[in-house]
């Protein structure tokens, strides 16, 4: 009888040294996203693949997200949200969430120009007061539209900053023009960072970017959000993703590049997300 308590003691030492001698299984991780070309899948696929994850990337808009997330907090079929735009954010902002970063990355609002241009914008307000412009993507102009409500919150109180507010706001509406061909390859175009890369300089190599703003420590932003799911399983891989995706947006700028974000840097004091969400459409 002891004969074959050792012959079993054996064998099961065994087992778990051949089971710790296997390679380790990849872990599982379900990220949805609201934004992604097949190219930038495949960069975040390749990203997690270098840590050993094997990433599955669900496309929902942030509506559907936030409607997965109510039913079943803790189970909604995915373990990451990754949002492109404030107003994207907006729809989640109440959730809970294991982990929170609504200003994961920022997508710089500016304006792409032709640089053999007579044109030479220097700040957003010359689109209001000086040249005509076009905007060339859904998102620019709603979110410089909550910047300038934020920066002239005062008005409310002060009617000469409010007036000058409004004449802002009406010139910009005045020197607008509809985006087609021509504007792209002449205008002044309102732009996000990534749309300036990868629609609008592939269109008109020449194009360049500016922050407008004068001083370029400063700018406009748009944010990413990047959240994990409260209690999910896999909390473990996901920040260890997570940690990663901060790495690569501060020291690759291929990354950046092909995402349309900048690293983190020291500038003026900017206003975060939530509070834009405060002027969003004000």
């Amino acid at each position: 009888m002891r004969s074959f308590l050792s012959l079993l003691l054996i064998l099961l030492l065994a087992g778990c040294a051949l089971e710790e001698a296997q390679p380790q299984k990849d872990s599982q991780l379900i990220i949805a996203q609201n934004f992604m070309s097949a190219a930038q899948k495949k960069i975040l696929t390749k990203i997690a693949k270098r840590r050993s994850i094997d990433l599955t990337i669900l496309d929902l808009n942030s509506g559907k997200i936030r409607k997965a997330v109510k039913k079943q907090p803790w189970e909604p079929g995915f373990d990451l949200i990754l949002l492109d735009g404030i107003t994207a954010l907006k729809n989640i902002e109440d959730l809970s969430f294991q982990f929170h970063q609504p200003d994961f990355a920022a997508i710089p609002i500016g304006v792409s120009y032709v640089p053999d241009s007579v044109v030479k914008v220097q700040h957003f307000k010359d689109l209001s007061s000086r040249y005509l412009w076009a905007a060339a993507d859904n998102k620019s102009e709603a979110v410089l539209k909550a910047h300038l409500a934020y920066i002239y919150r005062a008005r409310e109180t002060n009617k000469q900053l409010n007036k000058v507010y409004k004449d802002l706001l009406r010139g910009f509406k005045d020197h607008k023009l509809a985006f087609d061909t021509y504007q792209l390859q002449n205008t002044l175009l309102l732009c996000r960072y990534d749309t300036h890369l990868q629609v609008l300089k592939k269109a008109v190599k020449k194009r360049q970017f500016t922050f407008a703003l004068k001083n370029q420590n400063r700018y406009f932003a748009d944010y990413m959000s990047l959240s994990i799911i409260e209690q999910t399983p896999n909390y473990i891989a996901a920040k260890r993703f997570v940690a990663y995706l901060n790495y690569m947006r501060d020291h690759s700028r291929a990354f950046r590049n092909a995402f349309g974000i900048i690293a983190k840097r020291k500038v003026a004091p900017q206003p975060k997300p939530k509070v834009l969400l405060e002027f969003l459409e004000k």
